[in-house]
C-alpha cells in the first residue's frame, strides 16, 4: 500500500495508471509463457511483451524526438494535439520498465518462477525505494524477502538510519556544494573560462557524480534495510578500478548486470555474429576472436546511449566513448598481459595499481565532459581548448572560503569510508556488534551535526537533483 501511495504521490493520476498498465502487461506475458507447451509460443509471446514494454519506454522517454510520428498517431484516433504536446513521462519508467523485462526473459528461462498474485507481483515491481532511482532488480532477489513475515529486526533499523545519513551527507555537504562550483564554472561561458578552470570543473563534476549517485543508492538502500529488505548493492568504489571493464563492473552494477545477462551475450552467442567469426577466421587474416565481442559491445552501448538519452552528446558520451575504450582495452590487453605474465608482481604493485586508477580516472572525465556541456559542439570545443590551448591563469572566484575547505575534506572522508569498505571491511558487522549502543547515538549526532553545519539547503537553495533522477 505504501508502495501504491508513494506512485500515486510521484507520478500523478495518468501516470499512476500508465505504470499499472506496464505492470499488467509483464505480468500477463510472464503468466502465459510459463502456461505455454511450445517454445514458438514461447518465443512469440516474449518477443511481442519485451516490446510492448519497450515500446512504452520510447513513447513517453523520447517523446520529444519523435513527436511528429505522436502528433500523427494521435490525429489518427483523435487524441488533441496538445494532449500529446504535454504528455508527462511516468516517474521511474527507464528503470522499472528494465526490472519488468528482466522478470520477463526471467521466466521464459526459467531462472525465475512465475508470480500468479498479481498483488504480490505489483509490490515487487514497484517496491518505493527502488522506483525512481534503482538498482534493478531480479524476482529471485527479492520475492521471499518482500512476502516475509518476520518481525523487523532493530539492528537492521539502526544499520539503515546510518546509511540514509551518509547518504544525504554525501548528497548535501558533497555533491551538491560541488555542483555549485561546477555550475559556476561552466554556466559564464567556455570561452570566457581560463582552461585551468574548466579542468578542475571537470574534475570536480567526477566527484560530484560519484557523490551523488552513491548518496541516492545509500538512502535508497538504508530505507529498504529499515524495512528487513536488502537490495542489492549498485554502486562498489568504482573510482577504485584499474581498467576500464572493472570500473563498468562497479559503477551501477544492476544495469551493468542487465546489460551483460539480457543483451551482451545473447548477441554475443547469437547465430549471425557467429557467422561473421566464422567467415573472417576463414577467410581473413585479422583475429577473429574479438569481433564478436566488439559487436556485442557496440549493441551494448548502443542500448546504453539511447536509455540516457537520444542527444547527440549522450550518445556519444555515454554510448561512443565508452565502446571506444573497452575496445582498445582489449586490443592492449593482448600485449599487456604479455608483459604481465613476465613480471608477475607488477599487478599486484601499489604504485602501478594507484597509476591505473588514475588513468582509468583522466579518461572518464572526457566522458564526464558531455554530461556538462549543453550540447555536442561546446563539448569538443572544450576538449579542444583544454588540448591545444591551456591556460595556467587560475581564477578561484568560483570558490568561496567554506568550499576551499569543506569540499577537499568531504573527499577525503568520502575515499577513506571507500577505501575502508575497498578492503572488504563488513561496516554493518562492525557497526551493530562491536560497537556499544551509546557510540551508535554518538556518530548520528555527528553525522546530523555535520549536515546541518556544512550541508547546502534552506530557503534560498534551489536544490540539485539527483544526477540519476534524470533517466
Amino acid at each position: 500500500m505504501v508502495s501504491l501511495i508513494f506512485l500515486f504521490a510521484v507520478s500523478g493520476p495518468l501516470c499512476f495508471i500508465y505504470t499499472i498498465i506496464f505492470v499488467l502487461i509483464s505480468y500477463i506475458g510472464a503468466y502465459y509463457i510459463s502456461e505455454s507447451h511450445t517454445e514458438k509460443n514461447k518465443n512469440k509471446i516474449l518477443i511481442l511483451t519485451v516490446t510492448a514494454l519497450f515500446a512504452g519506454l520510447f513513447l513517453f522517454k523520447f517523446t520529444k524526438f519523435i513527436l511528429p510520428v505522436n502528433i500523427l498517431i494521435g490525429n489518427f484516433f483523435h487524441v488533441p494535439e496538445k494532449f500529446v504536446r504535454d504528455i508527462i513521462v511516468p516517474a521511474g519508467i527507464s528503470f522499472y520498465t528494465l526490472i519488468l523485462v528482466a522478470y520477463v526473459v526471467d521466466v521464459y528461462r526459467k531462472v525465475t518462477t512465475v508470480e500468479k498474485n498479481f498483488f504480490k507481483y505489483l509490490l515487487f515491481s514497484i517496491y518505493f525505494p527502488q522506483l525512481l532511482m534503482g538498482p534493478i532488480v531480479r524476482h529471485n532477489d527479492t520475492k521471499e524477502q518482500l512476502m516475509s513475515q518476520k518481525p523487523i529486526d532493530y539492528s537492521c533499523i539502526q544499520f539503515g538510519i546510518l546509511r540514509i545519513l551518509w547518504g544525504i551527507f554525501k548528497k548535501l555537504v558533497i555533491a551538491d556544494r560541488i555542483a555549485a562550483v561546477v555550475d559556476s564554472i561552466f554556466l559564464r561561458g567556455f570561452a570566457a573560462q581560463p582552461t585551468i578552470c574548466l579542468v578542475i570543473g571537470i574534475f570536480l563534476f567526477g566527484f560530484q557524480l560519484y557523490a551523488d549517485f552513491s548518496a541516492a543508492m545509500d538512502i535508497v538502500l538504508g530505507i529498504s534495510e529499515c524495512f528487513g529488505i536488502k537490495l542489492p548493492e549498485n554502486f562498489r568504489n568504482p573510482y577504485f578500478s584499474t581498467s576500464f571493464h572493472q570500473y563498468w563492473q562497479r559503477w551501477h552494477i544492476t544495469i551493468f548486470t542487465f546489460y551483460r545477462d539480457y543483451i551482451f551475450y545473447p548477441v554475443l552467442r547469437s547465430k549471425p555474429v557467429m557467422s561473421i567469426k566464422n567467415y573472417l577466421q576463414k577467410y581473413s587474416k585479422i583475429n577473429a576472436e574479438h569481433i564478436p565481442v566488439f559487436i556485442s559491445y557496440t549493441v551494448v552501448w548502443t542500448f546504453a546511449g539511447i536509455w540516457h538519452g537520444l542527444s547527440p552528446k549522450l550518445m556519444f558520451g555515454t554510448c561512443l566513448l565508452p565502446c571506444i575504450y573497452l575496445i582498445l582495452t582489449d586490443i592492449v590487453h593482448d600485449y599487456t598481459k604479455k608483459i604481465y605474465k613476465k613480471y608477475k608482481s607488477l599487478q599486484k604493485n601499489l604504485i602501478y595499481r594507484i597509476c591505473q586508477m588514475i588513468g582509468v580516472y583522466f579518461l572518464l572525465c572526457f566522458v564526464y565532459i558531455f554530461f556538462i556541456v549543453s550540447n555536442l559542439q561546446e563539448g569538443f570545443y572544450t576538449i579542444f581548448e583544454i588540448v591545444s590551448n591551456f591556460n595556467t591563469n587560475l581564477n578561484i572566484n568560483f570558490f568561496n572560503t567554506n568550499d576551499l575547505f569543506i569540499i577537499p575534506t568531504g573527499i577525503v572522508l568520502l575515499l577513506i569510508v571507500d577505501i575502508i569498505k575497498e578492503n572488504k571491511t563488513d561496516i554493518k558487522n562492525i557497526y551493530v556488534n562491536k560497537i556499544p549502543v551509546v557510540f551508535h547515538w554518538c556518530i548520528l549526532l555527528i553525522l546530523i551535526t555535520i549536515i546541518l553545519s556544512f550541508g547546502i539547503y534552506g530557503p534560498n537553495y534551489n536544490p540539485t537533483d539527483f544526477v540519476y533522477a534524470q533517466f
